[in-house]
């Protein structure tokens, strides 16, 4: 059954591009916040094919838009700094027959409420990630994240110990010996903020930046789309980034102190610019019970460019701690 299920939904998903391309030639809209037009209705049948469904949210001052799919446990997913939740679309499609898949839009980012004048920190981040979670009615949930959500990921289970089950690491920001990075010494050197862009020649760098090799990522038109939302957001992205600075990179000792003792899975790409790589032993030597898994030939989001691979460690991994 789990060869042949995602057979049938990529099957089943051809009809539903087919579809959404109609639509889109239609003069239809995406919902408000996503990405309109072509683009738009890529990405949304990108979700079709990983099983994937949009839904809304509200929770303080924020609609937050989300995708839901599968079966089985909960597993809330947290996307990078400047990402979205379709970060997750490709490995969700590996993932949706094991459990039951949340991917969030941090409050600020993808298709969530801008609102200019708010706080975006860690800490307050966290607060809203427990909210948005106590409304999904998750009273128990794995979480994970890559880079900001990695962060928040961790810090959250810190807090609130008792409502996470695992944590899964996928190159997680708030760690010291990532200001060894490329990225990091570059803004603290000369205040220039690489994962910001403002028009597609810059976009473009960025995702050279992130990425060791570019998979199969998006034909043009979708990138353009992506270049201008990041051009769009870009102000209010760079606050946001220098705000974080003011916060103290501490994961490792937040976990180390808190109560969460239960297993987390660190995956990291030996090829990242974005977080250096040795904020994976930094995490491992706080909590020695963590797992680590370093992929060769992989950049800052092992998730987008290794799906295939990441989801089968993650799901062996899940099988392993008996969860």
């Amino acid at each position: 059954m789990k060869i042949i299920q995602p057979t049938l939904r990529r099957a089943t998903a051809l009809f539903s591009a087919a579809a959404l391309f109609a639509l889109s030639a239609c003069g239809h809209r995406q919902p408000e916040g996503e990405i309109q037009g072509a683009a738009g209705f890529a990405i949304a049948a990108e979700r079709a094919i990983s099983g994937l469904d949009r839904k809304m949210l509200q929770i303080d001052g924020f609609k937050v838009p989300y995708l839901q799919g599968g079966n089985g446990e909960p597993l809330v997913l947290i996307h990078g700094f400047g990402g979205s939740k379709d970060n997750f679309n490709r490995v969700a499609y590996y993932l949706t027959n094991h459990y039951t898949v949340y991917a969030i839009d941090v409050p600020g980012f993808g298709a969530s409420t801008r609102v200019e004048t708010a706080d975006y920190v860690i800490n307050t981040q966290i607060d809203r990630i427990h909210e948005i979670i106590q409304k999904l009615g998750l009273e128990q949930t794995h979480i994970g994240g890559n880079s900001m959500g990695g962060w928040i990921s961790g810090a959250y289970a810190a807090k609130y110990p008792q409502t996470v089950s695992s944590i899964w690491f996928l190159a997680p920001a708030g760690l010291q010996e990532s200001r060894k990075s490329e990225v990091i010494q570059k803004f603290e050197q000369t205040g220039e903020i690489v994962l910001t862009a403002s028009n597609r020649e810059e976009f473009e760098k960025i995702v050279d930046v992130v990425m060791y090799e570019r998979p199969a990522f998006a034909p043009g038109f979708v990138v353009d789309a992506m270049a201008a939302r990041a051009a769009a957001d870009q102000p209010l992205h760079q606050r946001i980034y220098k705000d974080f600075k003011t916060v103290p990179s501490d994961l490792a000792t937040a976990l180390q102190a808190s109560n969460y003792k239960g297993p987390g899975l660190i995956v990291w790409g030996k090829e990242d610019r974005v977080l250096h790589v040795d904020g994976a032993v930094e995490l491992k030597a706080a909590m020695p019970g963590f797992d680590v898994i370093l992929m060769d030939k992989v950049g800052h989001v092992p998730m987008m460019e290794k799906p295939e691979q990441v989801a089968a460690d993650y799901v062996k991994w899940r099988e392993t701690i008996g969860q």
